[in-house]
């Protein structure tokens, strides 16, 4: 049960009042390990640096062996051999990845656990923004592993960007930041606004038609419901139809062409297949940011979505440092 778009406000595309979000985006972090797909998110994030005039701060973190080879005591070896070459290496990878070295205004190594060193580093360098390309873990090794970019988004100082490997795999080497459609979720909470500030800006900044999306969640698989389960569905679709209109209205720029579309299922499944369906070049969404037991059980629909969009995501959290103001 698919609801239809529907058009809300002015037909004139990427309009608005001069009042409302504006981006102040001027300080870019890039996370890198010299695998070919941080290669790739290193010259996207230098596409967006050079769409807004930002300074592109790079950073590589040594980890730790997950096992000790040979012994604890060649830790501190490793280490020392791995910074070394790092040194080496991080201050050519704008060249090897055709970057303008113009844009890179730092370089930096740390050492420790991915995740917690690059939102130190976000937080050192007053980052505005993460962008993070995510390798796509999946089955087991992911269940007991996760994903970095997953754990970045979830604790975060700042937005954080994130484009699948296969994504940017498909976009070969002319790396570009252009958006003519954006997709914004809501689910109607206080939360999911957090995210409307950003869709609204980049929309205007790019002139792209923007798409709020509203998912029902589906209780049971359609072979195994009852027909109590199936009417309730059916008046959450008619009811989410009658309010999404209007809670955009209340909520966004009306000077905004802006579409609407509700449908049903599992909020992550759906969410990617309508960006796909709509050719989608961004995601923007909030996470409530679920932690412990409760994340453990149902995960989040943010980090389902990363692993599995079609095109990059933006997310934003409810207490963050902002590039987007009023």
């Amino acid at each position: 049960m698919n609801g239809q778009p529907a058009n809300v406000g002015p037909e004139s595309k990427g309009t608005g009042s001069p009042h409302g979000p504006a981006i102040d985006l001027r300080r870019i972090l890039a996370p890198v390990d010299f695998s070919p797909a941080s290669q790739r998110g290193l010259a996207f994030a230098a596409a967006l640096a050079g769409r807004f005039h930002s300074q592109l701060h790079l950073l590589h973190v040594v980890e730790p062996p997950v096992l000790p080879e040979w012994g604890y005591a060649h830790i501190p070896q490793r280490e020392a051999r791995l910074r070394h070459a790092a040194e080496e290496r991080l201050p050519r990878l704008p060249s090897e990845c055709g970057i303008n070295p113009a844009l890179v205004a730092s370089t930096k190594i740390r050492s420790g656990e991915a995740e917690d060193e690059i939102c130190k580093a976000a937080a050192e360098e007053r980052a505005d923004v993460v962008v993070l390309a995510s390798h796509g873990l999946g089955g087991i090794q992911h269940a007991f592993f996760g994903s970095t970019a997953e754990r970045v988004v979830r604790r975060a100082p700042c937005p954080v960007l994130t484009v699948r490997e296969r994504v940017l795999r498909s976009k070969g080497a002319a790396a570009s930041f252009d958006l003519k459609r954006i997709v914004v979720t809501t689910d109607f909470s206080e939360e999911s606004r957090k995210a409307f500030p950003y869709a609204l800006a980049l929309a205007r900044k790019f002139e792209a038609a923007l798409l709020l999306l509203y998912v029902v969640p589906a209780h049971l698989p359609a072979e195994f419901s009852h027909m109590g389960i199936v009417l309730e569905e059916s008046r959450l679709l008619e009811e989410a139809r009658e309010r999404l209109p209007r809670f955009l209205q209340a909520e966004l720029d009306p000077h905004l062409h802006v579409e609407t579309q509700v449908v049903n299922g599992g909020p992550a499944h759906e969410i990617c297949r309508t960006a796909e369906t709509q050719a989608a070049d961004l995601i923007v969404m909030a996470t409530h940011g679920h932690t412990g037991l409760q994340h453990f059980m149902v995960g989040s629909v943010t980090e389902k979505v990363i692993r599995h969009a079609p095109c990059p995501v933006l997310v934003v959290r409810e207490q963050e440092r902002d590039f987007v103001k009023e």
